[in-house]
């Protein structure tokens, strides 16, 4: 895919699909209804048109679903797919068929399903005292029912939680986190941390920042408070030094993946520091920490992805093993600048996460950087990637073989942003 264009077929699409947008249930309707089976699609498939494509900025997005990825077919937008733009935005909770915001209507969290060509809009609820900021949260699910969000004030000097009964659509608690603000060299808190649920104890591990100032700002630390979900209590904070930030410090994991739990419960971060020569903030060189299930310190003894790259998203498969897409403009020949050219430097690979032996999946390097376009389902990798000299396409990667082939293709002309798998 050379070049990005919005043409005349697709702007024939959106007038299309755009008065199919609908609402289902009123804000003040309680009834939540289920997803029949024949409406979800097993996959839906993110891509962004024109001005702004391959970005978080994009002005023109599409949602198709599929029901399998491993068809050698070809993916035509034209007039079929839903047109969000208006409404949605890429950056959203996914569960069970449903996708959880904050909207462009900004002032409330939503619950919606994109089915039958169209958004339906389930239920809305206002916030109330907090408010946080559309993207830019983070969340984890408590329960089945239940997912926790949080995110920095307006001035970035606290971090608030809310705490939603997602089945009837419901705040339940709301508060602010015990935490201390932003002093001396440090000015504000990062947008919206990492959070995750350790079933093992009941924790909530929720990783922040505090952050310094500056055009290329240089952090010294990051932290991981334990938290009680029932009472919202910070049990013990660590932190460590070993690397400056989280992967994802912005906007949680709405759209990219930055942490797992491995089969055995330790929990992985990724995470990035700005590189000593940088020109920009956003070149940076990986890690992976660990914390041990059951514990509540960092490891020590552990240091992953001791290899040159920035990493962009992590998958966990199996077989202590995950799927990485990394940055990297030394391997790919091209440069870190994303604002203009927005070149083709990325990559997939495997890490092993006993031995860090790093092995690339062969593959045409992609460009995008705001994307997720992997998915582990049981023995299969499914991976998205966004070329240079062929339409975008979805390999499958046999996790026990490692052998790839090659599924759907996307016509050339749009970037592919994001697979979402919509079913349990």
């Amino acid at each position: 895919m050379k070049t990005v264009k919005l043409v005349k077929a697709y702007c024939v699409a959106l007038m299309v699909v755009a008065p199919f947008l609908i609402l289902s249930c009123s804000e003040d309707n309680p009834n939540t209804p289920s997803v029949p089976d024949e409406l979800i699609n097993h996959y839906d498939l993110w891509v962004s048109v024109g001005e702004g494509a391959g970005s978080t900025r994009a002005k023109t997005r599409l949602v198709k679903g599929v029901e399998n990825l491993e068809k050698e077919q070809n993916i035509d937008f034209k007039g079929t797919g839903v047109d969000v733009s208006s409404q949605l935005f890429i950056a959203s909770i996914e569960k069970d068929g449903f996708y959880y915001q904050v909207p462009k209507s900004k002032d409330r969290i939503g619950k919606y399903r994109i089915a039958n060509g169209k958004i339906e809009t389930i239920k809305e609820v206002k916030f109330k005292n907090n408010t946080l900021k559309d993207r830019r949260y983070s969340h984890t699910w408590i329960d089945e029912n239940t997912v926790v969000l949080f995110g920095a004030d307006g001035k970035y000097q606290q971090i608030l939680w809310i705490k939603l009964d997602a089945q009837n659509m419901k705040i339940l608690e709301e508060g602010t986190l015990d935490i201390a603000k932003p002093s001396g060299k440090y000015k504000k808190l990062s947008t919206s941390g990492l959070a995750g649920f350790r079933k093992q104890d009941g924790k909530i591990l929720y990783s922040y920042l505090y952050k310094t100032k500056g055009k290329i700002h240089r952090e010294d630390h990051f932290l991981v408070a334990f938290i009680n979900p029932k009472t919202m209590k910070i049990e013990k904070t660590i932190k460590e030094i070993r690397a400056e930030f989280m992967a994802g410090t912005a906007w949680g994991e709405l759209l990219q993946h930055k942490t797992f739990f491995a089969n055995n419960g330790d929990y992985y971060i990724a995470c990035n520091s700005v590189l000593p020569n940088a020109t920009s903030h956003t070149q940076q060189q990986g890690a992976i920490v660990r914390i041990k299930a059951g514990t509540m310190e960092f490891d020590q003894s552990y240091l992953g992805f001791q290899h040159q790259g920035k990493i962009v998203t992590v998958d966990y498969m199996r077989n202590n093993k995950a799927l990485l897409y990394i940055q990297d403009p030394k391997k790919t020949g091209s440069d870190w600048n994303t604002s203009k050219n927005n070149p083709f430097n990325c990559y997939y690979a495997t890490l092993d996460l006993a031995t860090d032996e790093l092995k690339e999946i062969k593959l045409p390097y992609s460009q995008g950087v705001t994307s997720q376009r992997s998915v582990v389902v049981n023995d299969k990798a499914y991976i998205g990637i966004n070329p240079e000299k062929e339409q975008p396409s979805i390999y499958i990667y046999d996790i026990n073989t490692e052998k790839l082939t090659k599924g759907l293709t996307i016509q050339e002309g749009i970037s592919f942003d994001r697979i979402v798998k919509l079913n349990k």
